[in-house]
């Protein structure tokens, strides 16, 4: 080895020349080893080794054997360094064989995106969602094929892939469910407000006190102008609390039932059960009893809205 006794070299040349002969050949044998994968600090370290082996040549060349011998030994020095991290130090290609030699089979990982994927296409179906799975479909298929023939790295790609694609999608979902909550909401809020509106005319004409009707009224202006879902339903747990405050909920439970029966109508009104006739009749049926109710004539309402649902049941 070049750089084995470095120091009985020096001591023992009788021609300086020699000298700069070992640094040149111990120079071009750290110059095939190194390239571009090495570190940065190796790089570093040859240039250094280079400069002082050039100093040891101009040494040389003005007869300086005392001053040759000193950069001849910083330079072996240096070149000595340089190639045991050469030789301690992997290549990142060997690093990399050694990963992809104890990259572990993915099937596990790819299952429980399976599982979630298809919890995910669930929660679509749920919401009536016209999201299009194919090209997650498509990516399981890949995963799966790469396993079964040891390709690892590259399932492990395809894993990667599908899970930001069920983000995605989890994402569009979500979104989705949170504009069909505050649709719903609205239209919840619209039907409290007509019975809302059939209260306080109720009320109006019982000769309730203004007190209880200004409350109901500021009551139903907030709920009118509110938009986010849980405001909706802080505005008419509010609007229960009034209500409970001042008696008035003997005919929420005929109120119930109107909505019931609503649903029952919008219901039968998508299929061809009713004729349009019948579908229109009960619509104004409906309308007479909401009217009854404003007008406190919870008799007479309950008793056509009994008739009315007994009616609507024979078609469901």
């Amino acid at each position: 080895m070049i750089f084995g006794g470095m120091t009985h070299t020096v001591q023992a040349q009788t021609d300086p020349s020699i000298l700069l002969k070992i640094a040149k050949q111990a120079q071009n044998q750290l110059e095939n080893q190194i390239n571009q994968d090495s570190s940065d600090k190796t790089k570093q370290l040859f240039r250094e080794g280079t400069q002082q082996m050039k100093a040891l040549e101009e040494s040389l060349a003005n007869n300086d054997v005392e001053s040759a011998k000193k950069y001849f030994l910083s330079t072996m020095r240096i070149f000595k360094e340089v190639s045991q991290q050469l030789t301690n130090n992997k290549s990142p290609q060997a690093e990399m064989a050694t990963l992809k030699a104890t990259t572990e089979d993915p099937s596990a990982d790819l299952l429980r995106l399976q599982d979630y994927s298809d919890n995910i296409k669930t929660i679509a179906k749920k919401y009536n969602t016209s999201i299009d799975f194919s090209d997650l479909d498509d990516l399981f298929v890949i995963a799966k094929k790469q396993i079964r023939a040891k390709q690892f790295d590259d399932a492990l790609q395809t894993i990667s892939q599908i899970k930001q694609i069920t983000i995605d999608l989890n994402n569009k979902i979500r979104e989705y469910a949170s504009q069909q909550e505050q649709s719903r909401a609205q239209d919840y809020a619209q039907k409290y407000l007509e019975q809302l509106d059939r209260l306080i005319e109720n009320a109006k004409n019982q000769g309730l006190s203004e007190n209880i009707i200004q409350k109901l009224e500021s009551a139903r202006e907030s709920l009118s102008s509110t938009t986010d879902p849980h405001e909706i339903i802080n505005q008419i747990k509010k609007i229960i609390s009034i209500k409970e405050q001042f008696e008035l909920t003997k005919n929420d439970r005929l109120e119930s039932r109107v909505m019931q029966v609503e649903k029952t109508l919008l219901k039968l009104s998508n299929s061809d059960k009713l004729t349009k006739s019948d579908l229109e009749n009960a619509k104004k049926t409906l309308q007479t009893i909401k009217r009854q109710l404003a007008q406190g004539d919870f008799d007479s309402a309950n008793e056509l809205l009994r008739s009315l649902a007994t009616l609507l049941d024979q078609f469901q």
